[in-house]
């Protein structure tokens, strides 16, 4: 998923001197179904199978399903193939180099997901889930950021397929400032030309020769603005979740 803009739209945008006033133009959504709502739907499949069933990372995300890494705490007696028998789950594998976690254990597992709601956010342009979120006996709550048009799209979805019990705008300037402050803003000016292209798409729609002459930024520059970004997100990232 990704913002449909051409890059002209970036050479005349202030944002990217000052990336942090875009976020007028962004939403953030909190969604929460009650352990009630989830144990009479489908998703309760997988709170039979697992107490906590986390998705910590999403691995690929395509039209027809999203690959997950997810850390997940097995019920007694109850394991991956248990979780392989949910119509639209499949686990692959552990996450190497660990090895799936035991019956009635806990660890990291590589899951294809195909649920019709996670189908329905990946169909929508300018909307991401962004991980983590825990099904597990809290419920389950997911956050979605976009658009406006993407995040309205997916939430009459998801009162279609699967109503949700509290909807709560989040005010990210919090999170941008957390942002502004982990990249420079020409990593920041380099990372949204990328994903704004397509370039973290897959299959990628355009290569790194295409993103250098179409930024006009040399293409060693280049690499190295995305590397230290990706690099700094990551770090940030793994950060953040281990510190919940």
């Amino acid at each position: 998923m990704h913002y449909n803009y051409p890059y002209s739209h970036f050479k005349r945008n202030p944002t990217i001197d000052k990336p942090g006033t875009e976020t007028s133009f962004v939403r953030e959504v909190q969604l929460k179904w009650e352990p009630s709502s989830v144990s009479k739907s489908d998703i309760g499949l997988i709170t039979q199978v697992a107490s906590s069933f986390e998705v910590v990372a999403h691995l690929e995300v395509t039209k027809k399903g999203v690959r997950q890494l997810v850390k997940v705490q097995f019920r007694e007696g109850k394991g991956s193939d248990d979780l392989s028998q949910i119509p639209y789950l499949n686990v692959e594998g552990p996450m190497n180099p660990y090895p799936l976690p035991d019956s009635g254990g806990e660890g990291y597992i590589v899951v294809w997901n195909n649920h019709p709601l996670s189908v329905a956010a990946i169909n929508f342009d300018s909307l991401h889930v962004i991980p983590p979120y825990v099904i597990g006996a809290d419920g389950v709550q997911i956050t979605i950021r976009g658009l406006p048009e993407g995040v309205s799209g997916f939430l009459k979805a998801a009162r279609i397929m699967l109503p949700p019990d509290s909807v709560n705008v989040v005010d990210i300037a919090e999170i941008e400032d957390s942002v502004l402050k982990v990249l420079t803003p020409k990593q920041l000016e380099v990372a949204i030309i990328a994903v704004q292209s397509g370039y973290y798409e897959n299959p990628r729609k355009i290569t790194k020769k295409e993103l250098s002459e179409l930024s006009e930024i040399p293409r060693s520059t280049l690499q190295e603005h995305l590397s230290k970004a990706e690099a700094s997100l990551i770090e940030w990232a793994v950060k953040t979740h281990l510190s919940k």
